[in-house]
């Protein structure tokens, strides 16, 4: 079992790139592995709500947002940090222009489209490098899928958590399924950290 903090996490992934792959192709397996999982354990097409923050974990649900449109979903996406993306995240939103199965909706229109009710809620707000406490725009979204029904999906480690120590704002995310991505991340193993991640899976990206 392969267990890398934040820090440990970039280091693998740079390496993956000097070796020959691309920061893109690393955001695609991620996405690509996620939706494969996904798609076994959910494979009646249905309503997907993906929340997405600026950066490049926001970039691996547009991913999982392309994928699943191509197998007949309906996925809404929503930016809750405002639309001014990464790169590698801007470059997947544009993907998806055009996509008859995926809506972009507004942050001002989540809590009611919640209550229309989604089959999945895969949150991408922060990746592993959170710390300290939520900016109060994404606690209050927290908030809000807390309450929300539908099954929930972190992708790497919950929004709140901080990956490296466990610690977990009170507004954390709470998923029922979480993909860790090439390696589980420590706050993975500690008792505080399984509560909000639910089950943990953890998926081959590409990096050793």
């Amino acid at each position: 079992m392969k267990i890398y903090t934040a820090t440990e996490m970039r280091e693998h992934e740079q390496m993956a790139v000097d070796k020959g792959t691309t920061f893109e192709q690393l955001m695609e397996n991620a996405g690509q592995a996620t939706s494969a999982d996904l798609l076994r354990r959910f494979p009646k097409a249905g309503r997907a709500l993906i929340v997405c923050g600026k950066g490049n974990n926001g970039g691996d649900g547009l991913v999982i947002a392309r994928v699943l449109s191509e197998q007949d979903w309906q996925v809404d996406v929503v930016f809750v940090l405002g639309d001014k993306l990464s790169p590698l995240a801007q470059l997947n939103r544009e993907r998806l222009n055009h996509l008859d199965g995926v809506s972009f909706i507004r942050s001002d229109e989540l809590e009611g489209r919640l209550k229309t009710g989604y089959g999945l809620v895969i949150e991408g707000i922060f990746g592993t490098g959170f710390s300290g406490a939520l900016p109060e725009t994404a606690a209050a979204v927290c908030r809000l899928l807390n309450q929300a029904d539908g099954f929930k999906i972190a992708l790497d480690i919950p929004t709140g958590l901080n990956c490296d120590t466990g610690e977990a704002d009170q507004d954390t995310f709470r998923a029922d399924l979480t993909y860790a991505f090439a390696a589980y991340k420590p706050a993975h193993m500690t008792d505080a950290g399984k509560a909000y991640c639910g089950e943990t899976v953890c998926l081959d990206i590409g990096i050793e």
